[in-house]
C-alpha cells in the first residue's frame, strides 16, 4: 500500500487523528514523524497576565484575540483551566472575546476549550487572509499568543492599520534531534510511493535538503502557500500544495497528481 509521512505529532489518540483517516480512506498507509518539540513558557506569568487582562477590562478594553497555532491554544487553555475554581470572571471575560484562528483544526481545538465566538478557521488557511479579516472588523486592540517563532505578516498588518497588536510569547519550539536519520529509515522500509508532507517551515529544513540532495526519493505534498515558499527556496518543487489546511483537501491534491 502507498505510504505517507506526515512530518507532525499526530493527535493524541493517532488512529482518531484526521489526517490518518483521510489517508485511509484514500487507501495509503501513513505514519507521523515530529520534527519539533514544545514548552511552555513562564506559566505563572501567563496566569497573571491573563487575570490582569480580565481586571483592567474596564479601563484598557480588549477586542479581540488572536491564536494561530494549537501549541498557543493549548498554552493559554492550560492557565484557564486551572484559574476554573479561583477565577471564574478572568476565564468567562476572554471566552467572551472574538478569537481569529487560522485553520479548521485550532479553530475546532479553541471550540473544544469553551471559546465560542471563533472567526476564521476554515474561512483563513493562512495568517495574511486572517490579517484581513482581522482590519476588515476594525477592532483598536488586540492580543496575539504566540510562539517565539513566528511569521511578521498578522502584527505587522494590523499595526500598518493602525490597530494596536501586543504579542505575548506562550510557548517555544525546537527541533528534535536524528530526524533525518529517522526518515531515512522510514524511507528504507518500503519500495511503495512515498509522499512526505511538510506543514510548516519550522523545523523541517534539515528533511527539506535531505529531500532536496536525493531527487526522486518522494513525492512532495505542501500545506499552504508559506510553505510552498519555502521549499521552493530550498530547491524543492511540491508536487502538490493544498491551498486549504485541512486533510481532505491535503488527500485531493495528492490524488489528482
Amino acid at each position: 500500500m502507498p505510504k505517507i509521512i506526515f512530518l507532525k505529532n499526530p493527535s493524541p489518540d493517532v488512529y482518531s487523528d484526521k489526517y490518518a483517516i483521510a489517508a485511509k480512506s484514500s487507501c495509503y498507509d501513513s505514519c507521523f514523524l515530529p520534527i519539533l518539540s514544545h514548552t511552555f513558557v513562564d506559566q505563572p506569568g501567563l496566569r497573571t497576565y491573563l487575570t490582569d487582562l480580565a481586571a483592567n477590562a474596564d479601563e484598557t478594553p480588549l477586542d479581540a484575540l488572536i491564536i494561530t497555532s494549537q501549541r498557543a491554544v493549548e498554552a493559554v487553555s492550560s492557565v484557564l483551566l486551572e484559574l476554573s475554581g479561583l477565577c471564574f470572571s478572568t476565564r468567562s471575560y476572554l471566552r467572551s472575546l472574538p478569537l481569529y484562528t487560522v485553520g479548521p483544526a485550532t479553530a475546532t481545538l479553541v471550540q473544544a476549550h469553551g471559546f465560542s465566538k471563533i472567526v476564521g478557521g476554515a474561512d483563513a488557511g493562512n495568517g495574511r487572509v486572517l490579517a484581513s479579516q482581522i482590519v476588515g472588523a476594525k477592532p483598536r486592540r488586540c492580543v496575539f499568543f504566540t510562539g517565539e517563532t513566528r511569521r511578521d505578516v498578522i502584527p505587522v498588518t494590523l499595526r500598518e492599520n493602525g490597530i494596536e497588536c501586543i504579542e505575548r510569547v506562550v510557548y517555544t519550539s525546537k527541533g528534535i534531534e536524528g530526524v533525518e536519520d529517522q526518515f531515512m529509515e522510514l524511507m528504507s522500509d518500503t519500495k511503495d510511493v512515498w509522499w512526505t508532507v511538510f506543514f510548516s517551515p519550522a523545523g523541517a529544513e534539515s528533511i527539506a535538503r535531505l529531500i532536496a540532495r536525493n531527487t526522486g526519493t518522494t513525492k512532495v505534498a505542501a500545506i499552504g502557500p508559506t510553505t510552498e515558499e519555502f521549499l521552493l527556496k530550498i530547491g524543492i518543487t511540491p508536487n502538490t500544495v493544498s491551498r486549504n489546511p485541512d486533510p481532505q483537501s491535503l488527500l485531493q491534491g495528492i490524488n489528482e497528481a
